[in-house]
């Protein structure tokens, strides 16, 4: 008898830790970075949403849309592969046509859109509906009286042949980041965003304060404390930059998990939006 409720205790554990590690809902994580450019009133809060792939939530993206505005946005980025080279558009359409109702939203390109044979119409559909594309560029924008400037880079998949299955170059997207440093003469707030998390190096080296970024999907499989990811696209098995808060110097990188749900599980890696608040230190 007493094996008996062991194995079923055993059993039931076994089960409980299957559904945790399984489950998909929608997970907001939260990051506060602290810089003091900013004063003591001053805050920025940024969603960051990534790797999309043009899934659809519910019928038409209502829960995502739904969970973004409840966590009031001063602004939104986009980084990369909201759109897929292989599954239609609809998706990313349903998204993009209505987030920028709830704030203002900067896009940058992932490898996909590349990947595709038509990113350039792909870009021109996003910025029909009101969505900021940067290539290679920056915005400025002053909230509460703080000035930010929201710089975008276009992933490597840019440079080169732009064939599924090529990641570009890296020698051009090193030459691209040198576009930003200018801005090492400039006081504000410096964000970067890009697609890609493993050239952190690279970003550290130029003026910016904040990187975000997607593309690793959180490393597909995670064991919590033990193990962040399994494996990431162009970092291989056990990826360092997979998902989370990651510094080098004076930058702070935000890697995204990303949206995407398809045929590979998601073990105890649940489809992630990003919520950033930078504030005073």
């Amino acid at each position: 008898m007493k094996r008996k409720r062991i194995l079923s205790a055993v059993l039931m554990c076994a089960v409980g830790v299957g559904i945790c590690g399984l489950y998909c809902g929608l997970m907001p994580r939260r990051y506060t970075v602290s810089t003091p450019k900013l004063n003591a009133e001053e805050r920025l809060r940024i969603v960051m949403l990534s790797d999309l792939h043009s899934y659809v939530y519910g019928n038409d993206q209502t829960p995502l849309l739904r969970r973004v505005k409840e966590l009031q946005p001063d602004i939104i980025a986009l980084c990369g592969d909201i759109v897929d080279d292989k599954q239609p558009q609809d998706g990313a359409k349903l998204l993009l046509k209505q987030i920028t109702e709830i704030a203002p939203c900067y896009y940058v390109s992932g490898n996909h859109e590349y990947w595709s044979s038509e990113p350039e119409q792909i870009f021109r559909m996003i910025e029909s509906y009101g969505i900021h594309v940067l290539h290679n560029e920056r915005e400025r924008i002053t909230v509460d009286g703080r000035e930010y400037v929201i710089c975008g880079v276009d992933d490597p998949a840019a440079y080169g042949d732009r064939v599924p299955s090529s990641y570009g170059n890296a020698a051009s997207y090193r030459k691209a980041l040198q576009s930003f440093d200018d801005l090492f003469k400039d006081d504000a707030f410096h964000i970067l965003l890009a697609h890609r998390p493993e050239y952190i190096e690279e970003y550290a080296a130029h003026p910016f304060d904040l990187t975000l970024c997607g593309h690793a999907h959180g490393g597909q499989w995670r064991i919590p404390y033990i193990m962040n990811g399994l494996i990431a696209p162009n970092q291989g098995f056990f990826p360092e930059y997979a998902g989370g808060q990651y510094q080098i110097g004076a930058m702070t990188e935000i890697v995204g998990r990303g949206l995407v749900l398809d045929w590979k599980p998601r073990v105890f890696n649940p489809p992630e939006i990003v919520v950033v608040d930078i504030a005073p230190q």
